[in-house]
Formats: C-alpha cells, sequence, structure tokens
C-alpha cells in the first residue's frame, strides 16, 4: 500500500481502508467488514457500506470518497468508545492531506469491534413464575431446573444484535409461600444475591452482591456458546443460618446450532438457552410426631390415626414461587440503524 505523506492517494489506499484491499478481506483492518455484514464476531449489518473505487489502483479518489469513509469510521468509533477519530473531513475543491491517524483509528475499531458505549431502551419478555414446592416431612436434599430461551428471527440478526453490543439480562425474584428460615435464605439468594445476570457478546457479569461464587466463567458470551450447557456461574448463599449456606445456583448456556451456521456469515445460531439449576444442599431431618386414638405417643404406642405427622421445632420443607425473565438490552440507534430485529422471550 502506497499510502503516505506526499504521496498520491490511489485507488488502492482508500480500497484497503474500506474494504480490505482490491476484492473484501474480512482479516484485514477496515470499515465494510466492521461496519457491514462481516463474518462471525464482525460485522453490525449496516446497509451503507463503500463502494469500492474501481479502475487501476492508481485512480484518483474524491473527496466525497474520503469524506464518506471518515464519516462512517466515525459512528463505528462514536458507537464504541463515544467520541469519533477527530480527523477533519475533507472538502470538495480542498487539497487532501495525509491523515496519519487513518490506519490507527481503523485498526483501533477493528480490535474494538464488540466493544460499546450505549444501549438502547430494555424491553423485557413476560414474567414466568415456577412453584418449587417439598412437602415432606423429612425435607432432604433436593434440587428444582428453570430454562428460559431468547429466540431471534434469523442467526445473522442474533449475531448483528451481539456484535452491536446487545445484550440478554435474566432477572429473578422468589417468594416464599410456606415461611420459615430456609426459604427466606432461599428468598435472599435468588432475590438479591442473585438477582440478575448480564449476557452480552464476549462476556458474561452478575448483577447482585452477598453469596459467594464458587464457579465462573465470565469470558463467556454468544460467541463462546456451543450447543451443550456451559458453567457461567454458580452460586451459593453462605448465609451462615443453619446449614442452609450451602444452598446454591448455577446458571448456563448454550446455542442452538454452532457446526454449521444457520445464517450467511458464520453464527451460533438464533437460539440462546438459559438453564437454573436449583440445589438445596440442607439434608435436615425431623422426627415424625406419632398421634394414636388416645392422643399423642413418644413411643408410639396405639393406633395411629390418618392424621398426617408434623413437624416439631422446624419445618424445612419448602414452597417457592420463582419468578423469571429476560430483559432486552438492544444495541443503541443513535449511530447505528437497527439490523437486529426484535428478540422473543420464552
Amino acid at each position: 500500500m502506497s499510502y503516505s505523506s506526499g504521496g498520491l492517494i490511489e485507488a488502492v489506499d482508500y480500497n484497503t481502508f474500506a474494504q480490505g484491499g482490491a476484492s473484501v478481506d474480512h482479516n484485514t483492518a477496515n470499515i465494510n467488514t466492521i461496519w457491514g455484514n462481516g463474518t462471525g464476531n464482525k460485522g453490525y449489518g449496516q446497509s451503507t457500506t463503500l463502494s469500492a473505487v474501481s479502475g487501476s489502483s492508481t485512480q484518483s479518489v474524491t473527496a466525497t470518497q474520503w469524506s464518506t469513509l471518515l464519516t462512517r469510521l466515525n459512528s463505528i468509533l462514536t458507537h464504541q468508545r463515544g467520541t469519533g477519530s477527530g480527523i477533519t473531513l475533507p472538502t470538495t475543491g480542498a487539497t487532501i492531506s495525509y491523515l496519519s491517524t487513518l490506519s490507527s483509528n481503523i485498526s483501533t475499531a477493528f480490535s474494538n469491534r464488540l466493544t460499546f458505549n450505549s444501549s438502547g431502551s430494555d424491553y423485557n419478555g413476560t414474567g414466568w413464575t415456577s412453584n418449587w414446592n417439598v412437602n415432606s416431612l423429612n425435607a432432604q436434599p433436593t434440587t428444582f431446573q428453570i430454562t428460559r430461551t431468547a429466540t431471534f428471527a434469523s442467526a445473522d440478526q442474533a449475531r448483528y444484535f451481539f456484535n452491536s453490543g446487545g445484550q440478554l439480562i435474566l432477572t429473578m425474584s422468589c417468594s416464599n409461600l410456606r415461611g420459615g428460615s430456609k426459604g427466606d435464605d432461599w428468598v435472599s439468594l435468588l432475590g438479591s444475591k442473585f438477582a440478575s445476570h448480564r449476557f452480552g457478546p464476549d462476556f458474561n457479569a452478575r448483577g447482585g452482591s452477598g453469596g459467594t461464587v464458587t464457579a465462573s466463567s465470565t469470558s463467556i458470551g454468544y460467541w463462546g456458546l456451543t450447543t451443550t450447557n456451559q458453567t457461567l456461574m454458580t452460586l451459593t448463599s453462605a448465609s451462615g443460618v443453619a446449614d442452609y449456606g450451602g444452598n446454591y445456583v448455577t446458571i448456563s448456556a448454550k446455542a442452538n446450532h454452532v457446526t454449521i451456521p444457520q445464517g450467511l456469515y458464520g453464527d451460533k445460531g438464533y437460539v440462546v438457552t438459559f438453564t437454573l439449576d436449583f440445589n438445596d444442599t440442607a439434608g435436615d431431618t425431623n422426627t415424625a410426631v406419632t398421634w394414636t386414638t388416645g392422643g399423642y405417643n413418644g413411643n408410639g404406642n396405639g393406633a395411629v390415626s390418618t392424621t398426617n405427622p408434623v413437624q416439631g421445632d422446624f419445618n424445612d420443607e419448602l414452597n417457592l414461587n420463582i419468578t423469571t425473565n429476560i430483559t432486552v438490552r438492544p444495541p443503541e440507534e443513535t449511530n447505528l440503524s437497527n439490523s437486529w430485529g426484535t428478540v422473543t422471550i420464552s
């Protein structure tokens, strides 16, 4: 590439900045790979890509073409970091100066393509309440599972959503229908310690506070998914109340297709599934209270009535209503146009 101070600005220079070379090259830092369809984790899905300069490699480039290139670069950088390149756009009829920081700005934009400075307005799916009811005299360790999905209209729209900074935020709350300290401990674990979990293109992050994170893979986002569940985080209660502190919840995620792309440009699928596994590890037992026709008999003598036994000093049964939802936080639409559509939550 001949682009240098004091030299002529030729088509080969412009085309390398615009699309990676004389033909499209997604492995070379360029504007269109970031701005347009791109491939894999490159591409915002914008339609206003730059046209290559046709003709010989020494074909001259107009001020309008350079101005359009810089405008696209500034939109990309402003989306990523909030500010543009700081390069003054050339005007028709004026001499086009050598832009010493152009190449480095494009390289920076290419490297930081998954970063974003702001987001669009959140919208929610329909909250889904699941009942976890452990109705047993001896409430032994037990498990419960909930799955939620986010479905995109196409795999390419899923790419554009995450590449442009879109996030899925799993939220959770819990109510204790039976009462008791074990149920209260779960309310605290799910409602404030877990609370929410953000999932982006190349990261995931917890939103709550407290408890103890015993497993975490914060670098897994959409582009790290497989068709098998991968653990994003395991969070234990660590409350110090009775033996409930070992109770824990695990969040994992997978995609519906990663071997053969569903779309045209290399994707991880168009459905993201989150699985929540709840593990009540407290092995609490209680002695059955036996009733006879003549009243209570601690030795269990006499005919037992049909009345069910009751708990003694404590009640470790569970009856929880767990409400989960996915909040969609789409990319911003100040610098980008919506290429990702609407996400359906179920």
